[in-house]
Formats: structure tokens, sequence, C-alpha cells
């Protein structure tokens, strides 16, 4: 089995699953279309809603991918790439840069990506959603929502340390199973390498087989809080070096 499923960095220039800073140029747009290694892209009203690729990139490479909505809280701004088959035990990684967004209210929160699900069970067609969200004094932090089996079906943790100003990289491991086999891990801005460090945070007992394994991944800015909504509209968040694997921590 390889262990990876697509790095689609370059803002996201793909070439047989992978990408990386050496390759020439940037593509028109995100998706295989365009050039670009992303199955699709969504850009939903108003028209300020923007969704372009623009240089440089985030982790030396040549271009990243910018996001961002316009004034409604059904507006969105994303791609999305999907797997050829549902992935239970799933890594991803993906450089965020919230330096052009404003300080956040308390109501601020916005999601940056998310894990589509095989299966959709207890309402949700989703397996996970990563968001922005407000911490102390206008700082940004990250928060992690993880389908699971009882309660609410939704299981959250956001992690208790401000995200610094500029590009911050978030790794999860997401295991899909009954019981104590499905979990969450996480890591946000861990020390560079390629050892496993000792996670973020992680979410246990997730219970979340009844939704089957993770389809696809999206990236982006969708589902703005009226807050965000109102204080952010127009403003851009970059990203770069996605990176999705089934067994081996990924790092930097």
């Amino acid at each position: 089995m390889n262990t990876k499923m697509k790095v689609l960095s370059l803002a996201l220039v793909g070439l047989a699953g992978f990408a990386g800073s050496a390759m020439a140029a940037c593509p028109a747009g995100p998706t295989t279309a365009d050039g670009g290694a992303w199955t699709s892209k969504s850009v939903l009203p108003p028209s300020t809603s923007s969704l372009t690729i623009a240089t440089p990139g985030l982790d030396s490479t040549e271009c990243k991918l910018v996001s961002s909505l316009g004034p409604s809280t059904t507006a969105s701004s994303f791609v999305r790439y999907n797997h050829a088959s549902p992935e239970t035990s799933y890594r991803f990684q993906f450089l965020v840069d919230t330096n052009a967004l404003s300080d956040f209210s308390s109501t601020d929160n916005v999601v940056v990506f998310q894990a589509p699900a095989q299966n959709t069970a207890n309402g949700f067609n989703r397996l996970l959603r990563v968001s922005l969200v407000a911490g102390p004094a206008g700082a940004k932090r990250i928060r992690f929502i993880a389908q699971c089996g009882s309660g609410t079906f939704s299981c959250a943790q956001s992690f208790a340390t401000d995200l610094t100003p500029g590009v911050n990289r978030i790794e999860g491991f997401l295991k899909v199973g009954a019981g104590a086999a499905g979990e969450l891990k996480y890591w946000v801005n861990a020390a560079a390498g390629t050892t496993e460090p000792t996670e973020s945070g992680s979410i246990a007992n997730l219970d979340n087989a009844a939704w089957g394994g993770v389809a696809a991944a999206s990236l982006g800015l969708t589902a703005p809080s009226a807050a965000f909504k109102t204080n952010h509209a127009t403003q851009a968040v970059g990203f770069d070096t996605f990176d999705s694997r089934r067994t081996t921590y990924i790092g930097h």
C-alpha cells in the first residue's frame, strides 16, 4: 500500500500524485481542467467571493491558493480532491496564512478544511471540520470538529494556543472505526522533523465507523459565521502544501 495519497504543493499543481517546488510554473487555476491537481472548485455568491492562485507560495513553492469570501454566511471559496476510495486511516497537512485577517471578535469563525465522508450518518456527510476561531484579545485559534457516534454526533476541541501571525502548519491523523478505534490526533506548528512528536491534542473514542471513511479533502473558506461575514469580507487567506497519507507522519 502506498502511504502517500496526494501532495498538492505549488497550490497545487500535481503530477502523478506529487508536486514540489522544482516544478516550473503555476497553473492557470487549481483544478485539473486548469492545469492544477484538484478535482473541483466552488466559489459561491456574492460576486466578491474569490479563489485565485498567487505568487509566491508559503513553503518555498512557486504559488499558493488564495481564498476570500464576500459578505454572506452562504459564501464559499474552496477546492476539493476526491479520493479513489474511502480512507479509514487518514493523515493530512496544510499551511494556512491568516496574516490578512483582521483581529477576531469572540464569535468570528470560518471552516478552512473538511474531510467529506463516504456515508451520510446521523445527519452529517463529513467526518471532520477544521475551523479558525477566536482566541483572546483578537487572536485566532484552530478548532477541530470530528463526527462521533453519540450525543450531538459532533466532538470538538480547540487548540488552547493562539496561532502565530502569518503562516501556520496544521497536521491531523483521523482513524475511522467503531468505539475506541475511532480517534483524531492533531499537531499545530510542530517542530521541524519527520519523526512523529507528541500530538498537540487528541479526541478519543470517536466511534465513527458509520461514516465509512474519508472520501475527499476540501481546502479553503466556507461556512463563515455572521460575525466573520461582517468583519472579514474580502480578506484573503492563503493555503499551500496540502499533503495526505495513510500511515506515516508528514512533518516537515
